[in-house]
């Protein structure tokens, strides 16, 4: 009886083991419109590109969750620099916009030509 229940601990220890090998802050509002957002990744999940990744995803997913567009205005490396797996975060400082918001934002950017490079 004692056997079967220390082959079942595995079973039980692997689903929360996995689960803390990714995890995000979620969004949080830091101003009108602006929120930043935290996403971490184990190195056997990706690290920092999948980090890079999720973080990316959410912010779209959120905004376009109200019917806007992300606008991405800071995106940063994080975790602990002095290991040979930096970055394994990402933080990310977005906003949530109109598709006309977003286009006069991006217009009055300096050096903005308002064209699109080929």
């Amino acid at each position: 009886m004692a056997l079967a229940r220390w082959t079942a601990l595995p079973a039980v220890l692997l689903p929360c083991w996995l689960a803390g090998c990714g995890f995000g802050s979620g969004v949080v509002a830091v101003g009108p419109d602006t929120y930043v957002l935290s996403e971490e990744r184990a190195p056997v999940l990706g690290g920092g590109r999948a980090a890079d990744r999720a973080v990316l995803a959410e912010a779209n997913r959120f905004c376009l969750r109200q019917g806007r567009v992300s606008v991405i205005l800071d995106l940063r490396p994080d975790g602990n620099p002095f290991t040979p797996y930096y970055p394994t975060a990402f933080d990310a400082t977005f906003r949530c916009l109109t598709t006309a918001e977003a286009g006069a934002e991006e217009a009055a950017q300096p050096g903005a030509t308002g064209r699109r490079r080929p």
